[in-house]
């Protein structure tokens, strides 16, 4: 994963948004997913505007946590979301000089 990758969420979850958790269901293989806090917080940013360098900077203002934690934090996050198909990665085009 890249810092400027950008990831969006995908279209195969119902969302129910709650403040502090955000249940997303399923309903093609009758799942649901609740997102904590902090994915819930990723995951509202995943809109294909926002780098994985902005998520984890939204992190530390949201969370007070240095930006090595934040980093961390956010591959890991974005690597569930992605092997559950709640958010796909999009590649940042290659930026010309």
């Amino acid at each position: 994963m890249r810092p400027d990758d950008r990831p969006t969420k995908t279209d195969r979850y119902m969302v129910k948004d709650l403040a502090d958790e955000l249940p997303l269901y399923n309903a093609e293989g009758q799942k649901i997913h609740v997102l904590n806090a902090t994915m819930r917080e990723i995951y509202l940013h995943c809109d294909g505007h926002h780098s994985v360098d902005d998520l984890a900077g939204i992190l530390v203002a949201e969370f007070a946590v240095d930006g090595a934690t934040a980093k961390k934090d956010t591959v890991e996050v974005l690597e569930q979301l992605i092997d559950l198909e709640i958010v796909s990665l999009g590649r940042s085009e290659a930026r010309s000089s």
